[in-house]
């Protein structure tokens, strides 16, 4: 064989195998190419430029009134329509219509109704005391609302910790009112340890299909300063609960809001004394009028400590999402985020409307 034959075959050769690796690469499963984006995403941080990170559910709350919000390119496979009260007299205040979804969202989301006391720890107390008819009206209100929609979501926020079996009946019997294609899912306080109160994760977990953990609220309106939710507080968070809940049916409840505290508080009642110090400290010259009495003004500096995610804090929770095995998310609320959130983020494709309550376990975070 001549030298420059055998030069041509060499260069056929080296040709066809590099065809054969690009055939291979792009004949690759799903599966692998998301283990490979998910892990290019890793390395190269919070660029721009990296691959979105993959969930097998995102779930979104969205506030009844807000639908603009939506432009229905969301990568979301569960929304919670936020949220239907429990009226003084134990029954569902008016009801919504399931929203009307743009776009994809209408065949990859299923929607939940959310059933919500936030604040009236004996309301809750009597609705859901066994012994009394408000609980089995409700109940039944529930069920019926449910009928509109593909699940129903408990956030009772002020649950008694003397009412914990109550709570545990109480979502048991709705659980089994519902119609088996429901789900049923509860939302819980943050909880970095045990404590005896009304949400028993691991008992909770037994009962409903999914458990929302609200890791938000790390500071809130009257705590001093601090962050909504820090990465490391939500790491404490997700450690504890994946001790307490099974991998397919935790979800990570993730904030979108940031907060802003004042070192000053200015509201307050005044004694005459201070009254009479302001004015003097101050050099104000006080009015009065018959409809307002005494009064004066006076301009006060205040420092004011904003805490907040961008959207390189946000990638950071999601990817520790990921990287603790936690394969939902869920997002308080949509419209609070930056435009860009939803470019962090893919979904597996969501099952139809009308699955079964019994959902298949999502385990570890799909890549």
């Amino acid at each position: 064989m001549t030298g420059l034959r055998r030069a041509g075959v060499i260069i056929s050769l080296f040709a066809t195998l590099v065809c054969s690796t690009q055939n291979e690469r792009t004949a690759a499963p799903a599966s692998e190419k998301r283990i490979a984006a998910n892990e290019e995403s890793a390395e190269h941080g919070i660029a721009g430029t990296s691959l979105p990170l993959v969930f097998n559910e995102v779930w979104g709350y969205l506030l009844k009134g807000e639908e603009r919000e939506l432009s229905g390119a969301e990568p979301l496979t569960d929304l919670c329509y936020f949220g239907t009260p429990i009226g003084p007299k134990g029954l569902l205040g008016a009801v919504p219509a399931p929203p009307a979804l743009a776009g994809g969202l209408r065949s990859r989301s299923r929607v939940h109704i959310v059933i919500t006391e936030l604040s009236n720890s004996a309301l809750t107390h009597f609705c859901l005391n066994p012994e009394l008819p408000y609980r089995k009206r409700l109940l039944d209100d529930i069920v019926r609302a449910a009928a509109a929609f593909d699940g129903v979501q408990i956030d009772f926020e002020r649950v008694l910790a003397d009412d914990a079996k109550n709570f545990l009946a109480f979502l048991d019997e709705l659980r089994k009112n519902l119609s088996a294609d429901k789900t049923l899912s509860a939302a819980l306080p943050a909880r970095r340890k045990a404590v005896t109160d009304a949400y028993d994760y691991a008992a909770i977990s037994k009962i409903v299909d999914r458990v929302i953990i609200m890791a938000y609220d790390q500071h809130w309106s009257t705590s001093s300063p601090g962050p909504v939710s820090s990465v490391t507080w939500l790491r404490e968070i997700l450690e504890f609960a994946g001790r307490n809940v099974p991998r397919h049916k935790l979800v990570a409840g993730l904030p979108l809001y940031g907060r802003a505290w004042q070192d000053k508080t200015l509201t307050r009642a005044l004694r005459t004394h201070q009254v009479e110090d302001l004015v003097g400290s101050r050099g104000v010259s006080p009015s009065y009028s018959p409809e307002t009495g005494c009064f004066f003004h006076y301009d006060e500096r205040v420092r004011v400590s904003v805490f907040y995610d961008d959207i390189n804090s946000t990638r950071k929770k999601l990817e520790l999402c990921r990287d603790t095995g936690v394969g939902a998310t869920a997002f308080w609320r949509i419209g609070q985020g930056s435009s860009e959130l939803w470019s962090l983020i893919g979904a597996v494709p969501a099952r139809p409307s009308g699955h079964s309550g019994n959902l298949p376990a999502t385990g570890e975070v799909k890549p």
